[in-house]
């Protein structure tokens, strides 16, 4: 049986322990976790009974996956980290590395780490936490396809995967990966006009929710069976002369759908600055 380590134990990397040990892609006994937050490191290792990887060093040929659950920030300073730096030293090609730092292009890791590492990208969003990610997998050319299914074994444990080229995975960034942020603002915003008109706080919430939830599984039934498009269901919706269709002409007016279209570019913009030498 393969050993995984993660470098960083946050919530993302949680996420993935806790995916990985429901599903049963590794033993417990074939966890570790190197985290320098010392109530974080704790909080892993008693809830998922995973091992501490205490110290970088040429031990680190145990590992057949290692995975970058590190923010990129501290990965571009990662030479001045004196334990960090040690992955550059000790990696080799037998290692794979499967980075889910956002806008840290294989390049620029094989750059850092040395060019003979084998480098996969993923890009998951935060409803990992529930099982219910949206990642998208993207391996360097000429990766085994053996190693691409074990990644991709992984990341299935928290939710969906797409296979892609690493071309996409920024704008794959800036909209699933940050996408979660985008509709909790929506909700919180629909809470907020529920209270406006005299609702409870507690009511409006519900009202938001639930209907987000409801109307993202008729999208999705419908997507399926390929009958009605998002359009569709919009105008569904939309009686003439009705309630929903004056609301629309208030959100088309304030320009609703080219606010997101900008977020998400901004966003997309964010993630190429990341990546740039």
């Amino acid at each position: 049986m393969s050993k995984i380590l993660f470098i960083g134990a946050g919530n993302m990397g949680e996420a993935i322990i806790n995916g990985i040990i429901k599903n049963n892609c590794y033993k417990k006994e074939d966890i570790y976790i190197y985290e320098i937050n010392e109530t974080r490191k704790q909080k892993v290792m008693e809830q998922y009974g995973v091992s501490h990887y205490k110290k970088i060093d040429k031990d680190i040929s145990q590992f057949d996956i290692i995975i970058l659950a590190i923010k990129p920030q501290t990965f571009l300073l990662l030479e001045e980290d004196k334990e960090l730096i040690n992955l550059k030293k000790f990696v080799t090609e037998r290692e794979t590395i499967v980075s889910i730092m956002a806008g840290i292009t294989i390049n620029k890791i094989k750059k850092i780490l040395g060019e003979n590492t084998t480098i996969v990208r993923v890009m998951p969003n935060t409803p990992a936490l529930i099982g219910m990610s949206m990642s998208i997998i993207s391996p360097e050319k000429n990766l085994s396809n053996e190693k691409i299914k074990e990644v991709k074994k992984i990341f299935d444990s928290i939710g969906q995967t797409e296979i892609m080229e690493e071309k996409y995975i920024n704008a794959v960034t800036a909209l699933s990966g940050s996408g979660p942020a985008y509709l909790f603002m929506f909700i919180e915003a629909l809470t907020e006009a529920g209270i406006l008109i005299g609702l409870s706080k507690d009511i409006a919430e519900k009202l938001a929710i639930e209907t987000i939830s409801g109307s993202i599984a008729m999208a999705k039934k419908e997507r399926e069976n390929k009958t009605k498009t998002i359009e569709d269901l919009k105008y569904m919706v939309s009686s003439p002369a009705g309630t929903t269709i004056n609301a629309i002409k208030v959100l088309e007016k304030k320009g609703f759908k080219g606010i997101i279209m900008d977020a998400v570019y901004k966003a997309f913009k964010r993630a190429n600055e990341l990546g740039k030498d």
